[in-house]
């Protein structure tokens, strides 16, 4: 948001497509036992930003009602929450108290220009969040400028050479994504100042879809459960995703990044 009130280039887009998620059931809780093939990729992504944690301040970004923070616990204290959405964050600041949770502050902010000083931050996240937001290369340039060098961001980005995108263009009532090539990931990520230390790609299948009706052989439910199948602590369809031929064509890329100094600094 402006200094005036008024929402930034591009954020009016952000604020009308949030009206299709409520508070109540935005924010899906982690549990690697579910039936359900996004419950197992979520507990996927947090193994992720365990691993992958730094001590000091964590910073989960478009983190809705806080439901990630609190699925993560003590183990990223102490940690802040940021969403552009009131309602979102007035649930989260209620859960958090309901819960007693202590180490977690949440804020209302916009991921173009955070209510954050510069090098603030050691581990940062932002998950099913950034493929809605237009001109995604701002967000990976405040990433940046919030990380402490060598902190680490876990970037959850959509490839717009994915089926899964081709499929979303027949669901008008879902909020319009705006996405890159894998291409495109490398350099808008690099161009920021983001060097790359791990890349997990998921979803070669949308595995949500059934529209347009003559891809149904690939849309069909039944693969969800074989992909969802965890073989050597890794979905199935993470072992397909990431094969060298079709990682370019998987929709989810998980990508985690290191904040480089600036050049001329020690």
């Amino acid at each position: 948001m402006a200094e005036d009130g008024k929402p930034l280039q591009g954020e009016r887009e952000i604020f009308q497509s949030a009206k299709i998620y409520k508070a109540e059931t935005i924010c899906a809780r982690s549990n690697a036992q579910s039936g359900e093939y996004a419950l197992v990729l979520l507990s996927r992504k947090l193994e992720l930003v365990t691993k992958h944690h730094k001590p000091g301040l964590t910073l989960d970004l478009c983190c809705a009602t806080g439901g990630h923070l609190f699925d993560l616990g003590d183990r990223i204290r102490p940690a802040i929450g940021i969403d552009f959405s009131e309602p979102f964050i007035a649930k989260a600041i209620d859960d958090a108290a309901e819960k007693d949770e202590s180490g977690i502050a949440f804020a209302v902010g916009n991921a173009k220009l955070l209510p954050l000083p510069g090098e603030s931050i050691s581990t940062l996240y932002c998950l099913s969040s950034l493929y809605v937001i237009p001109n995604v290369e701002d967000v990976f340039s405040e990433v940046a400028r919030v990380l402490k060098v060598g902190g680490h961001a876990i970037l959850d980005l959509g490839n717009s050479r994915s089926l899964n995108a081709y499929c979303s263009r027949h669901y008008p009532d879902i909020a319009r994504q705006h996405l890159l090539t894998t291409k495109q990931m490398h350099q808008s990520l690099s161009k920021a100042g983001l060097n790359i230390v791990e890349w997990r790609a998921f979803q070669i299948l949308p595995l949500w879809t059934d529209r347009p009706r003559w891809l149904w052989p690939l849309l069909h439910p039944g693969w969800k459960k074989i992909l969802k199948t965890r073989i050597a602590g890794k979905m199935l369809d993470e072992w397909i995703s990431n094969l060298p031929l079709l990682r370019s064509l998987a929709f989810r890329h998980i990508v985690v990044c290191e904040k480089q100094p600036q050049e001329g600094m020690s």
